[in-house]
C-alpha cells in the first residue's frame, strides 16, 4: 500500500516510465521497419551483415526497454490505485453545472472519434505497405511508415482517454462542482512536460492538493498566474479542475487530476500546528 504522502512521488515515476516506454516502442518499430526494408530490398543475402546486426540489436534493446518500463509503469499504477486516498467530495452539496458536465462527455466522445480515425489510418497505411511496398520510393515509404508509427501510439492513448473522461463524467455528475476561493498551479521541478501540482482552496477554507495526469488537457499554461477562477468536481483519481479558458481557446477547459491526499479543513490545519 502507498500512503497518500507518497502518491506524488509514485505518480512522477509513472510519468517518467510512461515516456520511456513510448521511446522504447518507437525505437522498436523504427528499427524493425529498417530490418523489414532491408530484407525486402536485399533479400536473405543481407542477413548477417553489419547493418543487419546493428538494426537487430537496436530493435531488441528498444523492445526490451519498452517491456521493462511498461511493466514498471503498470506496477506504479497499481500502487496509485491502492493508495488510501479519502473520498473528500460528498455526493451532495455540489453545484449541478450541467454545461461543464456535458463538456466532459463531449471530450470522451471526441477521444472515441480520434481512436476510430487512427484505427482507419493504421489499416489503410498497413494495407498499402503490405500490398504495394515494392513500388514505393523513399518519400512514400516514409509517409506510410510514419502513419503506422503514429497510429500505434494514438489508438491506445485515445481509447484510454475516452474511458477516463467517461469515468470522470459519471463521477462529477454524482459530486457536482465546487467553486474555488484560490488556486495555484506549479511544476515542482520546472520541466517542460512535468505534471503540474495544483493547490486548491475552497470557500470554506479547506485545502487540497491534486496532480495532473497524462492528458493533452494540461494546466502548465496557468503556472504563475494570479486571481485564477476555477471549479473542481469528482473525487480521488477521477477529478477535474475546470478553468475558464485554455491556452488556445476560450470557454471551459477541463484538466484531469488526481488527489494527492485528503481534503484538509481549517480545523485540521490549525490542530496540526505545534
Amino acid at each position: 500500500m502507498v500512503g497518500s504522502s507518497a502518491v506524488d512521488g509514485v505518480m512522477l515515476r509513472r510519468f517518467h516510465l510512461f515516456y520511456a516506454t513510448v521511446g522504447g516502442l518507437l525505437g522498436a518499430v523504427v528499427f524493425g521497419g529498417m530490418l523489414w526494408s532491408g530484407l525486402n530490398r536485399y533479400g536473405r543475402f543481407w542477413v548477417g551483415g553489419t547493418e543487419f546486426v546493428v538494426d537487430a540489436l537496436l530493435m531488441s534493446a528498444s523492445a526490451l526497454l519498452a517491456v521493462v518500463t511498461g511493466l514498471a509503469a503498470m506496477k506504479q499504477q497499481r500502487q496509485i490505485r491502492q493508495a488510501p486516498v479519502t473520498t473528500w467530495l460528498a455526493g451532495t452539496g455540489g453545484v449541478a453545472f450541467e454545461v461543464a458536465t456535458l463538456r466532459l462527455r463531449a471530450v470522451s466522445r471526441n477521444a472515441g472519434f480520434f481512436a476510430a480515425f487512427w484505427v482507419l489510418t493504421f489499416l489503410m497505411a498497413a494495407t498499402s505497405i503490405v500490398t504495394g511496398a515494392a513500388g514505393f520510393n523513399g518519400a512514400v515509404a516514409a509517409v506510410h511508415l510514419l502513419a503506422v508509427l503514429v497510429s500505434i501510439f494514438a489508438i491506445p492513448m485515445s481509447l484510454a482517454a475516452m474511458k477516463g473522461w467517461a469515468r470522470r463524467h459519471r463521477v462529477v455528475r454524482q459530486t457536482g462542482w465546487r467553486a474555488t476561493k484560490s488556486i495555484t498551479v506549479r511544476r515542482p521541478y520546472g520541466r517542460p512536460f512535468e505534471p503540474s501540482v495544483i493547490t486548491v482552496e475552497f470557500e470554506d477554507g479547506s485545502v487540497i492538493e491534486v496532480r495532473t495526469v497524462e492528458s493533452t488537457y494540461r494546466a502548465g499554461h496557468k503556472e504563475g498566474q494570479r486571481l485564477l477562477s476555477a471549479w473542481v468536481g469528482g473525487t480521488d483519481s477521477s477529478m477535474v479542475v475546470l478553468f475558464e479558458h485554455g491556452p488556445l481557446r476560450q470557454g471551459w477547459y477541463p484538466v484531469p487530476v488526481m488527489a494527492l491526499g485528503a481534503r484538509i479543513s481549517p480545523e485540521d490545519a490549525s490542530s496540526s500546528k505545534p
